[in-house]
């Protein structure tokens, strides 16, 4: 810096740097936001599973599917174990909860 303020090399340095930053946390984010994108679906995935445990308790209905913002879930209760299948950014995924897992017995 001089006298009479910034000059044009050091403005194209600045916001070199600054570009440099940004472009290299940029794949950062992007990784950041699929995985939690896939965290969030598998959170929907296990409430799915609980409100399909309770409908097998309620109504002894043994599978079903709910949809939530686009995305498929279908569940299937067999033998005191209930499984959960839907599509995140990985490709078909399945998450199965038994009753062993979470100390229920459902008659």
């Amino acid at each position: 810096m001089n006298e009479h303020g910034v000059t044009l090399l050091e403005t194209t340095l600045s916001i070199a740097i600054l570009l440099l930053l940004a472009i290299t946390l940029l794949p950062f984010a992007n990784s950041l936001q699929g995985h939690l994108f896939d965290k969030k679906l598998a959170y929907r995935a296990s409430e799915v599973a609980y409100n399909g445990i309770k409908e097998v308790v309620l109504t002894g209905v043994t599978q079903g599917s709910r949809t939530i913002e686009g995305v498929e879930y279908r569940w299937y209760y067999n033998h005191n174990e209930i499984c959960v299948e839907y599509a995140n950014l990985k490709g078909p995924q399945e998450t199965c909860i038994t009753s062993d897992d979470t100390n229920l017995a459902l008659h």
